[in-house]
Formats: C-alpha cells, structure tokens, sequence
C-alpha cells in the first residue's frame, strides 16, 4: 500500500483530519488505531461542546473561545441531535473565588465572542426560576448563601458518536481505516517514510509520504517507540467523572432540566449536567504520573466529586445511584508555558514523567492553554498535542490544508458543508453508530 498520509490515532483529531482530507478529495489517505475509534479520551470527555467561558480570565486564550464559539454553531446546524443546546445556570453564592460582576462581565464577553451562533444570550434569574431550571440544587444553600444568578446557553454532544460518523462519512468520501492496528515500526526513505503495521500478530509494510500522530496522550510513547526524539514536553492529567442514575434527582428531569456551572472553593469549577436521561458530574484535573493505557480513576478523584456535590447539590442516595464513573487522559503541551527548550534525559525515557514538570509550573494546571500545538517533530512527520473536543474540525481543516499545501493537490476542505457528513444514509446503513457506547468509556 503507498499512501500519501498515514494518520495514527482514532481519537477526535485523528478522525477529523481524515475527514478533512477526504472532503478535499486527496487520494491515499489511511488511519490506524491501536483499539477502537474514540476508545481513548474522545468517549470520555464532559459530553460539551462550549467555548469554555472559565477560559476568558486568561487573554492568551480568547481567541481559542472565539474559534471554539464559533465551531459550536457550526456543529449544532451540522449535527442536530447529536450535538444540541444546553442551559446552564450558573449561581454566584458568599465567598466565591469569582464576584457577581466578573461573572457578569464575562457572561458579556462570551456572548460577544459569539456573534449569532443561534443560542439566546446570558440573563440574570431569580430564586424562583432556579427551582424550576435546577430543582437539583440545595435549597438552603439558595436562600442563605447566594448572591445572584444567571441563565446562559453552551450545547452538549455524544462524543463517541460525532467521532465514529465522521470516520464513517470520511470512508464515504474515498479514505480508510483500520483499528486494533498498531504501527511498530517507522523508517525514513527518500521521499517519505516505510511503516510497519501489526493487527492480528500480521505484519503488513506500507510506504507513505506524510504521518501525522495523532494519539493524543500516547502521542510522545509513540515517538519513542519509533525510534524519534520528542520535542514537545506534555503535561498529563485525568478528568473523573461520574454518572448518576436519574433516580438521585427525584423532582428533576434528566431530560429538560439545566445544567449547573458549580464555582468551588478552591476556584476549580465542576459541571453537573443532564445527559440523556442520567446526570454527569465533573470534571477533576488529577496528575497522571504513569502509562495512561489502563487507568482507572483515583479514589481522591471520586471523594472529591462526592464531598463537592454534597454542598451545592440535593442529592438522594448518592453513593447507590452511581450508573458508572470514567476518566480521560488530557494532553497538556508545556514547552512554551515553562520554557522548557530541551526534553529532560530523565524525561526522554519516561513520556508519563508529569511530576516533573508540575514543578515548573507556577500556577495550577487550570491555568494552562488548552490550544493545540502542531510539532513537525521530523520532516514529514506531524504531532499533535492538546486542543479542546469543541474545536477538533477546524484543526483538521488547518492541518488538512497544511498537508494539501505540502503536497500539492487537494481541493478546500468540505466538513462545513452537510452533505459531506451523510447523516442520513448511515442512519439507515449503520444505525449503531449513533448509540453512544458505555463500553468505550471503560477501561
């Protein structure tokens, strides 16, 4: 087989970038997963496709909310159903980190941000309206301790599917994929590179003039592995949630009811949210200090989301109603944050070595970048790192028309356009990949 681009990785940027090429018709173009698509973070993430308004007390990330605002529309006319709107109610109650009047303001900014992307605009609600929005939340907490409150609009998605439609509608427009494949070996040749993939204790030799990696967090294990040095240090941390049965919320609805943006004391925020028919609660941002393929989530992870939701939320039986709990691993790229110009020997053998690098870090993890970086580790060998769920189709478009530029063919990428998705048609072909798999999200 000789390819024009190998894609390895069959999480959200890998499938999104073979999307993108397909649409702009470049030929030869493969993706490989060592498991099943979306088995890794993408089917296990908050389940929101949002600009991410905690994002706005750093100015080096507004742009990253404008473009993620922006794909938010865009994704909530091209995959009704799959991704849609979602209410938060976000209270303001005595000793949060953030005031009424920076909430306020940038509730202000993350509508301007967002143009009319087709959501109503944040408002201020009443003590009576939270009942009726989030019947969920603690009463007494309500009358006592609550300063204000307001009504703004995000969308939430089914991760896992939107991942598995767009490798499907990618086939549709001529590009492959194979899972449970695992690329073992990379040579550089003239002219590109020759690639050795196992599936099945078989071992198959292919040529291909371009590989992107996009593993994610196993992005640097794969570099190592092949034999090349990373450039790009990473800091990897793990995002619990857990997902109650609708029975702990008696008098909500798990179907029509808010979310609720939760500001802790320790300035972290945590979303509780209705999420077809259950209620999902998280996020954490736990350090990852080992290999990330098998990892279950930290008890310390779990009490945390117990103790928190026990000041803000009603809950009934709490402990008894847990439907499951799962955890994704969040690559953080770090160079630029703590300058890091050179990847530590201790490092080099050791991609999971993240305590290492927490030590430079001057401010918590919160406060990282959530962009994506794009390291041309060698040349013709593309890695990369970070990025939010929200924005993966407009990264496949910058990478893809990065590529075309390279390789000179290829026509404008066509993810924004409907008919390159083929909803319908995969409904009626493969309905099953529009249930969203419990079994991905386990490890």
């Amino acid at each position: 087989m000789d390819l024009n681009v190998l894609i390895v990785g069959g999480g959200i940027h890998g499938v999104g970038l073979l999307h993108d090429l397909a649409s702009r018709k470049v030929p030869g173009v493969h993706l490989v997963e060592k498991n099943k698509i979306a088995s890794g973070t993408s089917s296990r993430s908050t389940k929101l496709v949002h600009g991410g308004l905690r994002y706005l007390e750093h100015l080096n990330q507004w742009g990253l909310v404008h473009e993620a605002l922006h794909e938010r529309a865009l994704l909530l006319k091209l995959l009704k159903g799959i991704v849609k709107p979602l209410p938060f109610v976000l209270p303001n109650f005595k000793g949060d980190k953030r005031p009424p009047w920076m909430v306020r303001l940038g509730l202000f900014f993350y509508d301007l941000l967002a143009g009319d992307g087709g959501l109503p605009s944040a408002s201020r609600i009443s003590k009576e309206d939270i009942a009726k929005f989030a019947p969920y939340l603690n009463q007494n907490k309500i009358e006592n301790e609550m300063l204000s409150a307001f009504l703004y609009y995000d969308a939430q998605m089914l991760d896992d599917v939107i991942a598995n439609i767009a490798v499907e509608a990618a086939v549709k427009l001529g590009a492959t994929y194979n899972e449970n494949a695992k690329v073992t070996e990379v040579t550089q040749i003239q002219n590109g590179f020759k690639v050795t993939i196992e599936k099945n204790n078989i071992k198959e030799t292919l040529t291909t003039k371009y590989i992107v990696n996009a593993a994610g967090a196993w992005c640097n294990e794969n570099l190592l592995h092949w034999g090349i040095p990373p450039k790009i240090s990473c800091l990897l941390n793990l995002g619990t949630h857990i997902v109650f049965n609708p029975e702990t919320v008696p008098n909500g609805d798990a179907t029509n009811s808010a979310a609720t943006l939760i500001q802790e004391l320790d300035g972290r925020i945590v979303f509780f949210i209705p999420w077809y028919g259950k209620w999902l609660y998280g996020t954490t941002e736990s350090i990852l200090s080992n290999e990330p393929s098998h990892i279950r989530y930290p008890e310390s992870d779990k009490e945390y989301l117990m103790a928190t939701a026990s000041e803000t939320l009603n809950l009934v039986n709490a402990e008894k109603n847990i439907s499951e709990i799962f955890c994704g691993v969040r690559c953080m790229p770090l160079n630029q944050k703590i300058k890091v110009t050179k990847i530590e020997d201790s490092w080099v053998s050791d991609p999971y070595h993240s305590p290492f690098y927490l030590k430079k870090l001057d401010k918590s993890i919160s406060g990282l970048s959530r962009e994506t970086v794009i390291d041309e580790t060698i040349p013709g060998l593309i890695s990369i790192y970070g990025g939010k769920y929200t924005t993966y189709r407009a990264i496949g478009e910058k990478m893809g028309a990065l590529l075309s530029r390279k390789m000179k063919i290829g026509a404008s990428s066509g993810t924004h356009l409907s008919e390159n998705w083929f909803l319908e048609e995969l409904r009626q072909e493969k309905p099953h990949i529009f249930q969203s798999s419990i079994d991905l999200r386990q490890n």
